[in-house]
């Protein structure tokens, strides 16, 4: 759209990664890279990182930030990771240009569930109150900061490429190379497999479904910190055989994997907007996800798609069990979940922001005219 975009980004130092693949194949963003420690390089941002890392990670934006604004003075930055909120916001005042922050989940729940400890979330709470304009990807969550004192939020919902996730036919090659049948119902769970995402409740579920349903195959992609227990567990209940643990796959090849699903499980204690839910139902999938704010705000029970009380194995074996038995509810609910998805495409989101950074580029509230064409980010 004639904008230019620089992106600022960690990457591990110890990882033994030789080259930035995203930078190499997304030359449209220029992409400036900060060294950090591994393994504070994929930590959670529901748990506080140590002080010293906060002040190596700040001392390197700092350094990059500086570099960068020398040489062009942007219109506006945005930070797009909640962390990143203990460093930027005095960044952008100093150089007296407005500041986006999208808050996606991670530190944000664990400062509206109180568990982030005290004395550092009033901390980042000042610094969150220093940003011209917070994004939230829900109402839910927008009200919880607005409790908070947080009054300048704005929501606008995630997005997905309809294009590249829309129905399709199973991948047979896909079903062979997993060793699955063409018989078999397949039960997926797509995450980081982090606590918050309880992926534990699955197999739980699962030694009792597979009880009743022996035609039951679960297809865990992802990984993280408790695929070892997930996998452990499954030994202990010896059902290792009905589960498929295929580990990180390349986003271009996620669509191929939930059209392969019967029904995609989300078991998650919270989510901002979980982007596996919008992609399960903008593929015609099932999504069976927890019944908290989040999955409510996407999926109407039963019409486009169905909630299972959290933390209850026994309905979420249930609800497993019913959608497995009964393809006609399985089709109808895709179909009518590919509908209501529609809200969530990249355009609305693209305009969306625009409009936000356009208002905020020229000092405006309201509606505003376009950016000019050499407008930077």
């Amino acid at each position: 759209m004639g904008h230019t975009v620089r992106a600022i980004a960690p990457i591990g130092s110890e990882t033994g990664q030789s080259r930035d693949d995203f930078a190499l194949s997304h030359p449209e963003v220029a992409v400036t890279r900060f060294l950090i420690p591994h393994p504070y390089f994929e930590a959670s941002t529901y748990f506080p990182s140590p002080a010293w890392y906060r002040r190596l990670e700040g001392l390197r934006i700092k350094e990059t930030f500086s570099n960068l604004i020398a040489n062009e003075r942007p219109d506006i930055i945005y930070i797009g990771q909640e962390k990143f909120t203990w460093y930027v916001p005095d960044l952008a005042k100093a150089q007296s240009v407005p500041c986006v922050l999208t808050i996606r989940g991670g530190l944000a729940f664990a400062l509206l569930d109180g568990t982030y400890p005290a004395d550092l979330a009033s901390q980042i709470l000042g610094e969150f109150r220093k940003i011209d304009r917070i994004v939230t990807q829900t109402g839910c969550l927008a009200e919880g900061f607005r409790r908070l004192g947080l009054d300048a939020i704005t929501v606008i919902p995630n997005a997905i490429d309809l294009n590249r996730f829309c129905p399709n036919p199973r991948d047979l090659g896909l079903l062979r190379e997993l060793a699955i049948r063409d018989d078999d119902i397949i039960v997926m769970h797509v995450s980081n497999l982090k606590v918050l995402k309880r992926p534990l409740d699955l197999v739980d579920s699962a030694e009792r479904a597979l009880q009743r349903n022996r035609r039951l195959v679960y297809v865990i992609v992802g990984d993280g910190q408790l695929r070892d227990a997930m996998e452990k567990a499954c030994l202990r209940k010896r059902i290792s055989a009905r589960f498929r643990f295929v580990g990180w796959v390349e986003y271009g090849r996620v669509p191929d994997y939930i059209n392969l699903a019967d029904l995609v499980v989300m078991p998650s204690e919270a989510e901002s907007q979980a982007r596996a839910y919008l992609e399960t139902q903008a593929c015609e999938r099932l999504l069976l996800a927890s019944d908290i704010p989040a999955a409510r705000e996407v999926v109407e029970d039963r019409k486009s798609g169905l909630l299972f009380c959290k933390g209850d194995i026994d309905d979420l074996t249930a609800k497993t069990l019913q959608a497995a038995a009964d393809a006609p509810l399985r089709a109808e609910i895709g179909r009518r979940a590919r509908e209501r998805v529609q809200a969530h495409s990249l355009d609305a989101a693209i305009a969306a922001y625009l409009i936000l950074f356009e208002d905020l580029a020229a000092g405006r509230a309201g509606p505003t005219m376009p950016l000019a064409d050499n407008c930077t980010l």
